[in-house]
């Protein structure tokens, strides 16, 4: 898939609310909301809302990892 498409498929995933993969979490650390607005014709109440679910799912993705390697060390 080109970037583009990628960008929109994080779009409708932040739309259903569904977590973005780790791959997809690093592409959001690139969007700002003018490009989501000017290349994909989002206005700015729909791209905060799609900048904000890539902040939760970076989190939940940190969330993730940290909790695999205190149960790693656990071990």
């Amino acid at each position: 898939m080109a970037k583009k498409d990628d960008i929109i498929l994080i779009i409708a995933k932040s739309f259903a609310r569904q977590y973005l993969t780790s791959q997809e979490c690093k592409m959001c650390k690139s969007l700002t909301h003018l490009q989501l607005i000017d290349d994909y014709g989002l206005n700015d109440i729909q791209a905060n809302k799609v900048i904000n679910w890539c902040v939760i799912s970076t989190r939940n993705i940190n969330k993730k990892d940290f909790c695999e390697e205190t149960n790693e060390k656990n071990i």
